[in-house]
């Protein structure tokens, strides 16, 4: 219970410090009003000796409020430094939610905006966008033996001279996998 709670804001800051001055205030008051009260209790002893129990339960039961005074003062002070930076804390995740929804808003209203302008006309050289579509028109050429130009503009040899008989069917590659010698 020693471990003094995390405050960031300057105000909280203060008024832990501010609490910890009460609180100190408070105890020495308690040694000193402790010290009157036995030179008073040592003085009025000699004159008569019932008073020195009497000071001395005097003595302890003001230490004692003073004490609960301080301690209720110092209680007071912290919690009021622990709203403060509750309250400091909420004010920024306001600040940032509301800079995180206005952000949104711009992104949609952008998005928005993308869709509405007029799609481009295709390029008439562009490329297929799928690559199986692409694959299966370069099967489909080499099954019928005609020359295909691919789009990165190298030409493939007529099917005929590259096969025999059997047209051949690509293997698929394997990924390639490292092997290291863990023997050290």
């Amino acid at each position: 219970m020693n471990k003094p709670i995390r405050l960031t804001n300057k105000t909280a800051i203060a008024l832990r410090k501010s609490a910890q001055k009460v609180r100190t205030m408070h105890n020495a008051a308690a040694v000193l009003l402790s010290i009157a009260m036995a030179a008073a209790a040592v003085y009025f002893g000699i004159k008569w000796l019932p008073a020195v129990p009497l000071m001395v339960v005097l003595c302890v039961l003001l230490d004692c409020a003073i004490v609960t005074q301080g301690r209720s003062q110092y209680l007071l002070l912290i919690g009021q430094a622990i709203c403060t930076e509750a309250a400091a804390r909420d004010i920024r995740q306001e600040g940032r939610e509301k800079k995180r929804k206005e952000k949104a808003v711009s992104d949609l209203m952008e998005a928005k905006a993308d869709i509405q302008r007029p799609v481009q006309k295709k390029a008439p050289d562009a490329q297929p966008f799928f690559e199986k579509e692409m694959s299966a028109a370069l099967d489909q050429a080499m099954l019928e033996g005609k020359t295909v130009v691919l789009p990165s503009g190298h030409a493939k040899e007529d099917a005929a001279d590259m096969q025999d008989d059997a047209p051949r069917r690509r293997r698929q590659q394997k990924s390639l996998q490292l092997i290291r010698n863990q023997a050290k």
